[in-house]
């Protein structure tokens, strides 16, 4: 039987692993892209790492400057603001209905995880900025995802890139992660108790506590 299932061309898989360094904050913006250095992390030639990068570029992740090349894209400030006010937008909205629909065993999940997260934090640990951005993402796609309303879902889906990149910013920005823990803390107790008042209260305080610090990095 022939094997129906799609390959991911050199150029996809160089594409993703950019952009996904990218959005998570491991490069930033002003950093020059290496071919030859990229080419060698990713055991590819360049030619696969050129055509990512253009693509990138057409994407509005990547500029090419005269004499130094291909280097991250540096992040507006007026950018942040409408995305970040469109962001708080959307989620105020989906946890209208998400808070009805997330089981409290998943509310539990999140809660042991962040509380996880405290304890490190108390103990002097410094838990990685990747390992948190992750969970941290995770959670508000949980809210999005498990609202009732299609085109929430669908516009957040196709502004994921920018948000998960403004979002790992926001949180070297902060420089530890405490704070942000206390707050999703807060968070999850509304969600908890199916209190959407304190919940709406609670999640455009620590949206906003966010875009507040992306403009110390921007």
């Amino acid at each position: 039987m022939f094997d129906t299932k799609r390959k991911t061309s050199l150029s996809e898989q160089a594409y993703n692993v950019i952009k996904d360094r990218i959005c998570s904050g491991q490069i930033v913006p002003g950093d020059v892209l290496s071919e030859g250095k990229l080419a060698s992390e990713l055991n590819m030639s360049r030619t696969p790492i050129r055509e990512a990068l253009r693509v990138l570029s057409c994407e509005g992740f990547v500029e090419v400057r005269n004499g130094i090349g291909a280097c991250v894209k540096q992040l507006s400030t007026k950018d942040m603001q409408d995305l970040y006010e469109v962001r708080c937008l959307l989620e105020l909205q989906a946890v209208k209905t998400s808070i009805y629909r997330i089981p409290s065993e998943e509310i539990a999940d999140y809660e042991r995880k962040f509380k996880k997260e405290l304890d490190a934090c108390d103990r002097g640990e410094h838990p990685g900025q990747g390992e948190f951005s992750n969970l941290d993402w995770d959670f508000h796609l949980l809210l999005v995802d498990r609202c009732t309303n299609n085109y929430i879902k669908k516009i957040v889906a196709d502004n994921d890139s920018n948000l998960r990149r403004y979002q790992s910013l926001s949180i070297a920005a902060l420089n530890d992660v405490r704070e942000s823990t206390l707050q999703h803390l807060e968070i999850i107790k509304y969600l908890k108790k199916r209190d959407l008042p304190a919940l709406l209260k609670g999640l455009r305080k620590h949206l906003q506590w966010s875009a507040g610090l992306l403009q110390l990095v921007i």
